[in-house]
């Protein structure tokens, strides 16, 4: 029998239960390249918002009934959001250099709403990336950073790591890999990801660690430990098939233990995660909203809203209107 305490939220976990509702904020060199996935030699300089508001952020948020902002503070292109001291690709090197992460801290402690943060695992721009045990070392010092200059993060957003996992080295996950130990499937090892998860709990006891399932394993976990799951886009669709995700929070792990692990549902207003002016999109209604966030509270899971500010640094003000009238029908 599992022991009981696996079997119930830990208070961090609780914590974060008692949030339900945030807001993605995919703001990065990508905004400016017109990209989702940039390649990593996109010129800082071009990073310019120059009227960024990270109080408008977080008005925003907090006028959609919000209680926690989530940032992309590395994407996949390496570029990063906070100057760190261990590459010059990011804002350091933007003009003019700004610490956008800072800017947001103090947003979030000034208006009372919590702040996580997403790091990608996948780097395209570091040298050291191909090196597993020299990169793993680059991610926990830039984790460090984000964990000991910027007060309390409520989560840490991982993603990517499909990228050293999968033998294709792409998103989409094959269960026929986990047959054969011949396959290269991996499970963290060359992320050392349980030094990084020890890490993160060392400097932040309460901040919880996420490391997404992508979209077409919604509600999984890819491999322990983790204290939250994921599930992208409610009603998904791949490869002809509808994946529904496991929202118990009541997990089994491969090897039976019975686990408590909460589950995050993340859906967006763009078309693309990030901001494009180029792409024509239908935005989901006020009522489409409210339905995601009744579904999520219905499998008492969080639900994360993705809005892209825009090459100014400002969020679109289209949305507010959007995410005031769904606040409007929660629960009914």
């Amino acid at each position: 029998m599992p022991s009981p305490d696996t079997c119930r939220p830990t208070p961090a976990q609780t914590r974060w239960m008692a949030l339900r509702y945030g807001m993605f904020i995919h703001f990065g060199i990508n905004t400016f390249s017109r990209t989702m996935w940039g390649d990593g030699t996109f010129p800082t300089e071009a990073f310019c918002p120059r009227k960024l508001d990270t109080d408008q952020w977080v008005q925003m948020a907090l006028d959609a009934g919000m209680r926690y902002v989530v940032l992309t503070a590395k994407h996949h292109d390496g570029f990063c959001l906070w100057p760190s001291e261990h590459t010059r690709y990011g804002v350091v090197a933007g003009r003019p250099p700004m610490d956008v992460v800072g800017k947001l801290a103090e947003s979030c402690r000034r208006h009372g709403l919590a702040m996580g943060l997403y790091y990608s695992l996948w780097d395209r721009n570091a040298p050291c990336y191909p090196d597993d045990a020299a990169y793993a070392a680059y991610m926990r010092a830039q984790v460090g950073e984000l964990l000991q200059w910027y007060g309390p993060v409520v989560e840490l957003w991982f993603d990517g790591a499909w990228d050293k996992d999968h033998p294709n080295r792409q998103p989409q996950y094959d269960p026929a890999w986990e047959q054969s130990a011949d396959s290269g499937l991996q499970s963290g090892q060359r992320w050392q990801w349980d030094q990084l998860y020890a890490y993160i709990k060392s400097l932040q006891p309460a901040c919880l660690v996420i490391n997404n399932s992508s979209c077409e394993r919604p509600g999984r976990i890819k491999y322990l430990p983790v204290d939250v799951r994921t599930a992208e886009l409610f009603d998904f669709v791949y490869q002809g098939q509808l994946y529904t995700p496991i929202t118990n929070c009541r997990y089994r792990s491969a090897d039976g233990a019975e686990i408590f692990i909460p589950l995050e549902f993340c859906a967006t207003l763009n078309r693309n995660w990030f901001y494009d002016p180029q792409q024509g999109q239908s935005h989901p209604s006020a009522a489409t909203i409210a339905d995601w966030f009744n579904r999520a509270a219905a499998a008492d899971a969080n639900l994360l809203v993705n809005i892209g500010p825009n090459d100014l640094g400002l969020l679109p003000e289209y949305h507010r209107a959007f995410l005031r009238g769904a606040r409007q029908h929660f629960g009914k």
